[in-house]
């Protein structure tokens, strides 16, 4: 798969109709001798596995825990084994449905029911026909269904006691017959999903099991999801993975009321963290499905002090309820999202201890029984997840009817009266970048938005707009979605504990502006307008007519302003079509595209081949001319070699892959082994954001883990054969933080000026203003100023000869949006300077451009400084010459 093939708080309030949750907290007991079987014939775990879950050192693999589903499904009429996909390396995505028999029989009804419940326009029509009001309907409606619960264990592949404690939860439900279990499956329909990761609990699993008995670490040392490592739930809005769209699309289908999401925290974290959540809140989300996931948590808390379940903390961590990046889709479809944190032990399933108390905490409000032991072990973090995941289920089961008229009916009814936000966002349609457009509506179009488009001309906020363009109003079922995804964000002052408290910093980053990433331009219209629209039925891309063919000495040209070019080139270099970039601007069919135009020759009889199809599948349109424009040139080299140096476990790595994969780069990580000859093997290498000198030369211990991971040992003399490489002609590439790891081992003349100190100067994750210089060949394409990605990085002042492609203007604010604090610093800094070293060149940025793929705009600097870099200078008659 491709680039052009991805799909893509806290105010408490009361939450409205909502029983009130029991005076007392019930003890959630454990199965017992005395509680009636009613399923023969299903092993417990211990009989199944050979050992309980929890018993120290032992964890039951992903394969094994998938077997014993498909069994207990097969001799219960109570639960359904489904493998609803195939994951990122091909292996099953499984899920559970456990309910009683009536209501799985009548699944489909239960799932229409709650579907109707979720959109106000559907239940204001069925009211009308029924002669009802509408709220007396909606809550007639919701006593005939059952509310969905969603649970959900190991997103994070080395937390592994979830799935271990899910393999307990779903033996005592599909076999005890008691007043607790006939509850939930009798007024709940549980939707578990085992692992969000099943190739990471493959991996995680499979490699601790056999490092049993060796001198090996015993934790996987790579990236766990192939590309995204632990930031697998941070793509829960660009949706790029296989696993991130599953799970919408099961959001989608079951609309369940809660989603419990199991995780572990570090070994002095809290026992078990759960809700009310931290501040901030986004304006955004509906108080009702806040308010719902608060309660979830703080019942869990009481069951838990009920059992003697010490240690248990809410509120001061986790204020993850302002960007979508850790909110998710969910929320926006009426689910109360919620999550426990569980301290995890050592080695992964191996008891830790102390030689003081765990995690020592004073009695509070927000600890009212703390942990006083030294040890912690697994067969705890199984019992704590067991007894959370019990209680959330009572808490929904105990009342079920209002939480499908709160969270599905009233939360989706409140879209419609919503004034956070404006009206609409309109895209107009003549944008810089078809495919970022393109790009961004399938993000939408995924997460089921309407989208409207113009069938004439329309005015809006006093703007007049072209046919074609696109509105996507806020007041709508996933209206408050929208508004998330394409609001300035202004990070809150009101995020603090008291008026005179300091302000809560973000826990993740602090905006997701899908716009702005993108480089797509976007109009917020505060009123109401009118326009003749239809309805999108499918995001496809602009339609460009391919010209005819210019002849045997012509040429095909294409812009260098959108950053599906580099998939353009790609896709020449894989049919070896010879490639060229303008280093000047150029005038074809009556306009001027920037420096950087591709120009590609008309004779090779494969070009207008690839160019139909790349063009059919970006939006980008293709021009010819029937003689090559006069003009110096680069051309690229043929199927240019590139490396990545990424080390173990690096996340950045990962998304670099991910990039290079679906655009189609031609690209090997770098081994270990490939430092005696960088040269012989690539023309670019590139540099991951996070590798550092250590990652180079140290690397992974082999002595410490399995041959399979000998590549990403350490090179002790790596930084001098990297330096070598540049010094012979070799082009570098270094993003991020590596940017400081080849300026110092290159020599280049710069100076990082970041201040370290945060009490002066903080930007964690926010856009930036950024202004770029398109006739330096890092920036072809790109527009004289547009925001950039900055999470604390390195600014540059360059102290020698450079190109300078981009820097931030010298002002006292830069920030765009999100959070920033003192950006002043770096005013007037380089942030991208291409530098001559030897026989080659080498481009640092000290931003994070490419952050989990996010700031798509920038793209385009990697495809530039990754290609350019390794071309050859031609001037424009012998560029004439080769066109003919």
């Amino acid at each position: 798969m491709r680039l052009r093939h991805v799909t893509a708080v806290v105010a408490a309030t009361a939450l409205v109709g909502l029983a009130a949750v029991p005076v007392q907290a019930q003890v959630l007991d454990r199965p017992s001798t005395r509680v009636d079987v009613k399923v023969k014939g299903v092993p417990t775990p211990k009989q199944f596995f050979g050992f309980e879950m929890g018993d120290e050192g032992k964890l039951a693999d992903f394969g094994s825990v998938k077997r014993y589903f498909k069994l207990v499904a097969d001799r219960s009429d109570e639960v359904e084994y489904q493998v609803v996909d195939r994951t990122t390396l091909g292996n099953e995505f499984p899920v559970l449905l456990l309910s009683s028999r009536h209501n799985l029989k009548r699944i489909d009804q239960i799932l229409d029911i709650n579907k109707r419940l979720s959109d106000p326009r559907v239940m204001r029509a069925e009211a009308s026909r029924a002669r009802m009001p509408m709220d007396e309907y909606a809550r007639q409606l919701a006593a005939k269904s059952r509310p969905v619960y969603y649970i959900e264990a190991t997103i994070h592949s080395t937390e592994v006691g979830a799935t271990q404690s899910l393999v307990d939860v779903v033996h005592r439900l599909a076999t005890e017959n008691s007043e607790f279990t006939r509850q939930v499956l009798d007024n709940l329909v549980l939707l578990v999903v085992p692992s969000q990761n099943p190739d990471g609990q493959h991996l995680v699993v499979d490699h601790f099991n056999k490092t049993a008995g060796t001198d090996f670490n015993r934790t996987y040392p790579d990236l766990y999801h192939h590309y995204a490592g632990h930031d697998n739930n941070r793509d829960w809005f660009m949706m790029t993975q296989k696993e991130s769209r599953t799970r919408v699309r099961l959001e989608q289908k079951y609309r369940p009321v809660a989603q419990h999401y199991m995780h572990q925290a570090g070994v002095n974290s809290p026992r078990i963290w759960s809700p009310p959540w931290d501040e901030p809140m986004s304006e955004t989300l509906d108080p009702i499905v806040v308010s719902a996931s608060n309660s979830l948590g703080q019942q869990t808390q009481r069951d838990l002090v009920a059992e003697g379940k010490k240690g248990s903390k809410w509120n001061d961590a986790y204020g993850i309820l302002w960007n979508a990046d850790v909110i998710g889709h969910s929320p926006f479809l009426g689910t109360s999202t919620w999550l426990t944190e569980i301290a995890s032990v050592r080695d992964l399933a191996y008891t830790y201890t102390s030689d003081t108390v765990l995690e020592p905490a004073d009695k509070t409000l927000r600890s009212v029984m703390p942990y006083d032991r030294k040890t912690w072990s697994l067969k705890q973090i199984v019992e704590y997840g067991s007894s959370a995941a019990y209680s959330g289920m009572k808490t929904v089961s105990g009342d079920p009817t209002s939480w499908l008229y709160n969270n599905l009916y009233l939360s989706n009814r409140n879209s419609e009266t919503w004034n956070g936000g404006p009206y609409a966002y309109v895209v107009p349609a003549d944008q810089r970048d078809p495919y970022a457009l393109y790009d961004m509506l399938k993000i939408f179009d995924l997460g089921q938005v309407e989208i409207d488009r113009a069938t004439k001309p329309f005015t809006a906020g006093g703007r007049a707009y072209p046919q074609g363009s696109y509105i996507l109003r806020t007041h709508q079922p996933m209206g408050r979605w929208v508004d998330q995804l394409l609001r300035i964000d202004t990070y809150p002052d009101s995020a603090r504990k008291c008026a005179q408290c300091p302000l809560i910093m973000p826990y993740s980053e602090t905006t997701d502006n899908l716009a702005l990433l993108m480089g797509v331009d976007v109009d917020a219209v505060a009123e109401p307008f009118a326009a003749v629209t239809t309805r999108v039925r499918g995001v496809e891309p602009v339609r460009q007519q391919m010209p005819g063919h210019p002849g045997q000495t012509g040429a095909y040209v294409l812009s260098p302003t959108s950053y599906g070019l580099s998939q353009v080139i790609a896709d020449l270099q894989d049919a070896a079509v010879p490639t060229y970039r303008a280093k000047a601007g150029i005038r074809i069919d009556g306009r001027t595209l920037p420096a950087g135009a591709l120009l590609v020759p008309a004779k090779d009889p494969r070009a207008r081949q690839v160019l139909t199809r790349a063009s059919q599948e970006t939006g980008l349109p293709v021009y010819a001319t029937r003689t090559v424009p006069k003009v110096d040139a680069i051309k690229l080299k043929d199927k240019t070699r590139v490396g990545l140096i990424r080390g173990a476990n690096n996340m950045p790595g990962g998304w670099m892959m991910w990039m290079f994969d679906q655009i189609g780069v031609n690209y090997q990580v770098v081994s270990a082994d490939d430092y005696a000859d960088l040269s012989g093997r690539y023309d670019t290498i590139v540099l991951a954001p996070g590798i550092s000198a250590n990652t180079i030369t140290r690397g992974l211990d082999p002595a410490k883990n399995p041959a399979e991971f000998h590549w990403a040992r350490g090179v002790p003399d790596g930084l001098d054969k990297l330096k070598q490489f540049v010094n012979a002609g070799g082009n570098l590439v270094a993003l991020g933080s590596a940017s400081t790891t080849a300026a110092t081992s290159l020599g280049l003349p710069v100076r990082n000026v970041t201040p370290t100190d945060r009490s002066v100067f903080n930007v964690p994750g926010a856009l930036l203003e950024q202004r770029y210089d398109p006739d330096v060949p890092a920036a072809w394409g790109m527009p004289e100023s547009w925001p950039t990605w900055f999470n604390n990085d390195a600014a540059f002042t360059v102290t020698g000869d450079a190109r300078v492609a981009a820097t931030y203007p010298d002002k006292d604010d830069l920030l765009v949006s999100g959070y920033a604090h003192g950006s002043a610093a770096i005013g007037g800094a380089t942030n991208i300077a291409t530098f001559e070293v030897g026989e080659g060149e080498a481009t640092i940025a000290g931003g994070h451009i490419t952050f989990r793929t996010w700031p798509r705009a920038a793209w385009t600097v990697v495809t530039n400084a990754m290609y350019n870099g390794a071309g050859q200078d031609v001037g424009a008659e012998q560029l004439a010459g080769l066109f003919r």
